[in-house]
């Protein structure tokens, strides 16, 4: 019996581990249709697609993303605060779908990552319990408003 080479056994432990990461945090339990508060406590109800590869964040990486659309493009305006707030309630919903319960998630905005590991659009949301965790996130804006947001797994966890 021939054992496997170091670079091999790397290989295999690596892809092993995404395979499991993407089945274990993903999308696919999030609802298709909701709602979000916003900052003004005000219900911005929503539509949601999951998009199965899916190449957004990272390229030529074939991923499963979920792509939120407000169906009033206006509701998560900013009120004279900011868009922070309505981005953390969004945050707040969508790390709901990902990992276990306790998996606390760093939803604002000041504690957000500029990406993860081969990611090429978007933030990164960390997972405070899991290192490995992270959740790609994007947020379409128009007028001041957020139309949408797209977001996914990231390979890892979150960096700089």
């Amino acid at each position: 019996m021939k054992l496997p080479n170091d670079k091999q056994m790397f290989i295999s432990i690596f892809i092993s581990f995404f395979i499991s990461s993407i089945v274990y945090a993903d999308p696919t339990g999030a609802l298709k249709k909701g709602y979000m508060q916003n900052d003004q406590g005000e219900k911005c109800w929503y539509t949601q697609v999951v998009k199965e590869d899916y190449t957004y964040f990272h390229g030529s990486l074939k991923e499963i993303d979920g792509i939120i659309t407000f169906d009033n493009p206006t509701c998560m305006s900013d009120s004279g605060i900011g868009l922070d707030t309505n981005k953390m309630m969004i945050n707040n919903i969508i790390s709901r779908w990902y990992s276990h319960s306790d998996a606390n998630f760093q939803t604002r905005v000041s504690e957000m990552y500029n990406g993860s590991l081969m990611q090429k659009k978007g933030e990164c949301i960390q997972s405070k319990t899991y290192s490995g965790i992270g959740i790609t996130v994007d947020y379409f804006v128009k007028n001041n408003s957020i139309t949408g947001v797209i977001h996914g797994s990231s390979v890892q966890g979150c960096t700089n």
